[in-house]
């Protein structure tokens, strides 16, 4: 398609939760899997927001005429998520970290920052509005295609999961009401679904870079905003995969392209991704109405100093140019650039100068992917501590961790991760079994398979090489058999 002329503008709104506690509560930011304690039942209406009108996207969930059902804990939610209790002041440190995204994504400051309430009544809420708080706007990202702006910098309060449904009712979960999550939206600048996908995958980076997001799935959402010449922008909810994004870009375009040729005008709406990576139809889209100020909380007025002191980490790119001077791949390299165990390796290559780099960030990034797709695990997490040994192996061995080599490391990931729980003693044991033959003991194992041996000659090596694999270095091998 020839995106220029159809006059594609697009842009992204990324959501991703913060590492720390609930944003007006003391309570953790904690996903639970057990049974609730108490489940609590609710009806909610829409109220007119602050310029008098009652939004149209709230008016749309109250005809569905559903009630509420919300699960909650005793000792992880408390009476500001069950809305019988005002909240309490906003999380400094959440605070601090969104202005810190803000400031790495090139945004002018407001000199006082005002809580707002956003009207939201499809039951994951229980107040009937959302926490929401303008903190940075009018920055910018540069990517390959060009210069996109940072609309919107904003900290707000995740919403209640949804665990069930009936005809009637709805029901959530309060663990995740009022996690911190900070919510970056961009100018429609995009003009190609790739430009979409950089942007989303370099605003993934920097958010990562900080230390200071959650990880793993459902802690970050994606919602890309489309739209062509002569058809309302469409609000796309649900992407998840940044790899899906230049073809549901590309689908929607086709979609508004077809629906221009029809009789009716199109109208802006908010709209769902389907496994097909097409869209449907979830509901209006929601206006300036359904936004009031939190009488609640006070103005926090934002000092210039304060945020002049906020250390910058370092930039995706710096990253990665340290990695390739380490001789990884280009694609390990990106690996690791985005992964949560980057420090991680960075400390045991320092702690471990003997050992090759690429050895060191394949046993960490490959190796436990490997054992786990082979044994066809649900989980594999290989601890630090684990990891620490091996390398200690690796570079000669210690007290308690025996000296081995390179090869035998996924044959011993592969007996820890059979090991319940995966814990140092039962590794010790592991590696004890594939630990390395003495110069004595290997010259004595060749000798010994060399005078059981019967076969050619020239096949004796590959006999030898298969009997000590993982016992011996293979250069040391083929130099005594010489």
């Amino acid at each position: 398609m020839d995106y220029a002329k159809l006059g594609l503008k697009a842009g992204i709104e990324i959501h991703q939760q913060l590492a720390t506690h609930k944003l007006f509560c003391s309570c953790p930011s904690l996903i639970r899997q057990d049974n609730p304690d108490f489940v609590v039942k609710r009806e909610l209406r829409p109220l007119a927001g602050e310029l008098g009108k009652i939004d149209p996207a709230a008016i749309f969930e109250k005809k569905k005429r559903k009630y509420y059902l919300y699960e909650a804990y005793n000792d992880t939610t408390c009476l500001v998520e069950l809305d019988e209790e005002p909240p309490r002041a906003i999380n400094q440190e959440a605070l601090d970290t969104v202005l810190l995204i803000s400031k790495m994504l090139n945004c002018k400051f407001p000199d006082m920052i005002q809580v707002m309430r956003k009207t939201v009544v499809d039951g994951s809420n229980t107040s009937g509005f959302q926490r929401t708080v303008l903190v940075g706007h009018s920055g910018h990202i540069d990517t390959s295609f060009g210069h996109v702006g940072i609309q919107t910098v904003v900290l707000e309060e995740d919403s209640a999961r949804r665990t069930g449904e009936t005809p009637e009712s709805v029901t959530f979960r309060l663990d995740r009401l009022g996690i911190p999550l900070v919510e970056i939206a961009t100018d429609p600048d995009c003009k190609t679904p790739e430009q979409v996908k950089e942007v989303a995958e370099k605003i993934g980076m920097l958010l990562r870079a900080t230390g200071k997001v959650m990880r793993g799935l459902g802690t970050i959402r994606q919602d890309v905003n489309v739209s062509i010449t002569g058809h309302p922008r469409i609000e796309i909810k649900g992407v998840q995969d940044l790899q899906h994004i230049p073809e549901i870009v590309a689908k929607e375009v086709q979609r508004q392209a077809e629906s221009l040729k029809g009789k009716q005008k199109p109208e802006g709406h908010v709209r769902n991704v389907l496994p097909s990576l097409e869209t449907k139809f979830l509901r209006p889209m929601p206006g300036a109405a359904r936004m009031y100020p939190e009488t609640d909380l006070p103005y926090y007025f934002l000092e210039k100093d304060h945020i002049a002191k906020l250390r910058l980490p370092e930039s995706p790119e710096s990253i990665k140019s340290r990695l390739q001077k380490l001789g990884l791949s280009a694609d390990m390299v990106n690996q690791l650039a985005t992964s949560e165990d980057l420090q991680m390796f960075m400390n045991f290559v320092k702690s471990f100068p003997k050992l090759n780099a690429n050895l060191i960030a394949t046993t960490m990034q490959v190796t436990p992917k490997e054992v786990k797709r082979r044994l066809q695990l649900a989980e594999f997490d290989v601890k630090e501590e684990i990891f620490d040994c091996i390398f200690s192996g690796l570079s000669g061995g210690n007290a308690k961790c025996p000296a081995i080599v390179k090869e035998s490391v996924a044959a011993i990931m592969e007996s820890l991760a059979r090991e319940k729980p995966h814990s140092l003693e039962a590794l010790y044991v592991i590696m004890s079994r594939h630990k390395v033959l003495s110069d004595k003991e290997l010259a004595q194992e060749i000798q010994k398979i060399k005078k059981e041996y019967k076969g050619p000659k020239e096949k004796l090596i590959g006999i030898v090489m298969g009997k000590l694999r993982g016992k011996a270095d293979p250069q040391k091998i083929i130099k005594l058999l010489k």
